[in-house]
């Protein structure tokens, strides 16, 4: 049998492994076992099982099993960790450029953010972690606009967030994202957001409807604030270390079965956010408005602040206003 994972990790994790299968994929990421994403983890698993040209099977760690998700993307630059799910965010820790997707109101829509993903600044952005990290881009997909949520005090106009204290994910833009509206953010991972809200060690988060409901985190809140601050992009990657490792008819199935990450994730993602606000007031939460111009003056404003010493951002910034 073939294994592309490291013998560490080999050691350390007992796989599971299908009858037969020659080579074995890892799958790792930090998001929930409801959420979108490990829906389209799971379609890829039963892709790559389905396929009768190739033997292969894939092991699918979701929920931060194998480490926050930094660490994952660290462990898949070096071929540790053989796929993950995670977003630009995450990746802007290793390639700085990619930090641009979530500009404060640089999206207008979905329709702008899909036009992008699949034009020049989507191969920017994979042309930049192929050359540079190692990390293949099999696939894009929404992730959403983010929005507010909070414990017990509502956000309705810029000055309410002050003094305030908000989860921030560990990467700098969240921090002067936060710093620019004079709240507090105080670094969490996501898998420690629930606990995070529910001891008070927050006072707010900040994410999409869908990752409202996948965390649960609508358990211990009773606001969200519908700001669609930031544009949040999803990609499903793997080690270039191990995709070269891989026969031309696996690497064909597995670009293949990653094509329903963008094909059918795209307009899950959509929907499952759009129709996230009407299942989290069924849940008894109250979705409030807020004036965005001055949200948007303030936090466009901040991009200089966002990007300095970032150089390399500015083509990648101009591709996506290409295609508004």
């Amino acid at each position: 049998m073939k294994h592309l994972h490291s013998l560490a990790l080999a050691a350390s994790i007992a796989l599971p492994v299908a009858a037969g299968a020659e080579t074995q994929i890892t799958l790792a990421h930090h998001s929930a076992v409801e959420s979108i994403n490990s829906k389209l983890a799971e379609a890829f698993s039963e892709c790559i099982a389905a396929r009768d040209d190739v033997g292969m099977s894939v092991a699918h760690f979701p929920a931060g099993q194998l480490g926050t998700a930094r660490e994952v993307v660290e462990q898949v630059k070096i071929g540790a960790i053989d796929m993950t799910i995670t977003d630009t965010a995450y990746m802007s820790n290793v390639q700085p450029e990619l930090t641009v997707w979530q500009l404060p109101f640089l999206f207008s829509g979905w329709d702008h953010a899909e036009r992008a993903m699949d034009g020049e600044a989507g191969q920017m952005t994979a042309d930049l972690l192929l050359e540079n990290q190692n990390i293949r881009v099999l696939g894009f997909m929404h992730n959403g606009f983010r929005d507010f949520m909070t414990i017990d005090k509502p956000v309705e106009a810029i000055e309410d967030f002050k003094g305030m204290k908000f989860r921030s994910p560990p990467i700098p833009i969240w921090l002067k994202m936060f710093e620019a509206l004079e709240a507090t953010p105080v670094s969490v991972d996501w898998s420690e957001v629930y606990t995070a809200m529910q001891s008070g060690l927050v006072e707010g988060m900040e994410s999409t409807p869908e990752g409202f409901l996948s965390s649960k985190s609508y358990e211990v809140a009773k606001y969200i604030t519908r700001s669609g601050h930031m544009y949040n992009l999803m990609m499903m990657v793997i080690s270039d270390q191990v995709y070269q490792g891989l026969s031309e008819a696996e690497r064909t199935a597995v670009s293949e079965c990653a094509a329903l990450f963008n094909e059918t994730g795209n307009p899950m993602s959509v929907e499952g956010n759009e129709s996230g606000y009407a299942q989290l007031e069924d849940l008894g939460l109250t979705i409030l408005g807020i004036d965005k111009d001055p949200l948007a003056e303030r936090l466009s404003g901040a991009w200089p602040a966002i990007l300095e010493g970032n150089d390399g951002a500015t083509p990648l910034v101009e591709a996506i206003k290409a295609v508004r």
